[in-house]
């Protein structure tokens, strides 16, 4: 299905190369299982999006969004998005939506309705029960083990601080990571 989708959209793209960007060696969250687990919740949501090109364009957003990614930079998203129209054999206004949803990425703020539903699923990690946050924290924390215990620990707790307004109703288990990454770091 995925070939067959970047062959519709005339996306000149082999998807198992696709695939091998996400496993590099460098990623441990923002890998293949996270990029399975957003298509999975893509599709158990298929039926909310206004159309089937919506639904595309979800995956799409998917599949590009971390492709190109480096802990140690931070224009990893504008990156993703440059990758993407790079393969695009058309530059049309669904192409350039995609791109700008792969953009959003960064900061989670969108600028569309259907940017807004991907970066709902894309940060649906943080309304976990604290074993997958935990599962999460690994993850990140060796993808940023290049800047060091100290810095990483600063910056992090600032990140998940930032997250207890955004989730009120997994603040329970976001305090009982915060905690943790106090203690453990």
């Amino acid at each position: 299905f995925m070939q067959e989708l970047l062959d519709k959209w005339k996306i000149k793209l082999d998807y198992n190369v696709l695939l091998s960007m996400w496993n590099e060696s460098h990623r441990a969250y923002h890998t293949q299982n996270h990029l399975l687990d957003l298509i999975d919740q893509i599709n158990e949501k298929k039926s909310e999006f206004q159309s089937h090109k919506d639904y595309e364009k979800m995956i799409l957003c998917a599949l590009f969004h971390d492709c190109v990614y480096d802990p140690m930079r931070n224009d990893n998203e504008e990156k993703s998005a440059e990758f993407f129209l790079s393969c695009c054999q058309e530059k049309n206004q669904d192409i350039m939506d995609v791109k700008q949803m792969i953009i959003d990425t960064k900061t989670h703020e969108s600028t569309t309705p259907l940017s807004e539903k991907f970066n709902e699923l894309d940060m649906n990690v943080v309304e976990r029960d604290f074993d997958e946050l935990l599962k999460w924290e690994s993850g990140i924390f060796f993808e940023y083990s290049g800047y060091g215990k100290d810095a990483y620990k600063s910056g992090r707790l600032k990140f998940l601080e930032s997250l207890l307004d955004k989730y009120p109703h997994n603040t329970e288990n976001l305090l009982k990571l915060i905690d943790w990454a106090k203690t453990n770091y």
